[in-house]
């Protein structure tokens, strides 16, 4: 295997961790966050989630140029967005439709890269898009999919994680991928508090769980991630990245019935093995193409 391949593969499996934690984490602290409001719990959380890469980066961060520190500083701003747009669309639907909705960047991604780069991305990207898609509706098969406010907030957040994932593509070749982080998470923490000052009074007792809740979900379940997914996308591609984190509802199903007892049905197993299906669809064609061609090239050059 070359330099280059395992630099991908060693990314995708950055990646799929970043999944994983995504998936899990709301399970396993979700009856732990009584006692205060979402906006406050999004702006506490990424506050702790800046502190925490700022101990570890911060004098990575201030290297940079004003102008990246600035990008990066917005680039957090659009993954904050994502976040708000999908925790008040969630007052107006349900987490099925949403979960749905928002995990429809699989598409929109490789779309995206398909549009602005004028290439197309390969039939087995094509295959493993789709895979992911009817997993993912598999998993959602049982909600109300009516269109309402909570949809198009929902979609808008779907949106903005696309343009996360496009953006932070761009801007981490060729810069440290730590110090872009601290500027993410920066300007993540910055919007976020910003709208819970601006609509929601401060919580005035915040019980222990909930503290606990937000120091996980702060250090491991933003920080943590934020920096993995960032170092990640600097040695693989957007398609990949969305492909990838389509997984984030099959961990969060076996999560489910690991913690809290939910039942595995057979619609549910079907699903996750659809995801996972083009998951190793993506990983496994190239490798294999370029092994079928070092094969040809290799039985070319003994006969000649």
């Amino acid at each position: 295997m070359d330099r280059n391949r395992l630099y991908m593969l060693l990314g995708d499996l950055g990646i799929l961790l970043v999944a994983l934690i995504w998936g899990t984490t709301n399970v396993v602290i979700r009856d732990a966050l009584e006692g205060i409001t979402p906006l406050w719990f999004c702006g506490l959380r990424f506050a702790i989630a800046w502190i925490t890469v700022m101990i570890f980066f911060g004098k990575k961060a201030f290297l940079l140029p004003k102008d990246t520190r600035l990008k990066s500083t917005l680039v957090g701003m659009v993954f904050i967005c994502a976040y708000l747009s999908g925790a008040v669309g969630l007052l107006y639907t349900t987490a099925g439709n949403q979960s749905f909705i928002i995990s429809m960047s699989v598409v929109l991604v490789p779309l995206s890269v398909w549009i602005i780069t004028k290439k197309f991305p390969g039939w087995y990207v094509v295959t493993s898009v789709l895979l992911c898609t009817a997993g993912m509706v598999g998993l959602m098969l049982d909600v109300n999919l009516s269109v309402n406010l909570g949809d198009l907030l929902s979609f808008a957040a779907c949106v903005f994680v696309t343009i996360y994932i496009l953006l932070v593509q761009k801007y981490v070749r060729g810069v440290d991928p730590y110090a872009l982080t601290c500027w993410q998470a920066f300007g993540g923490m910055l919007l976020a508090v910003a709208a819970a000052v601006i609509f929601e009074p401060f919580p005035a007792n915040i019980p222990p769980r909930a503290w606990l809740a937000l120091i996980h979900t702060g250090t491991i379940g933003f920080a943590l991630t934020l920096v993995i997914q960032t170092v990640a996308q600097k040695y693989t591609n957007a398609t990949h990245v969305a492909i990838l984190l389509s997984t984030s509802g099959v961990f969060g199903s076996v999560a489910g019935v690991m913690f809290i007892g939910e039942p595995m049905t057979l619609r549910i197993f079907i699903a996750s093995a659809l995801i996972l299906a083009g998951v190793i669809t993506v990983e496994a064609v190239p490798a294999l193409r370029k092994k079928y061609r070092e094969r040809e090239t290799e039985a070319e050059r003994q006969l000649t």
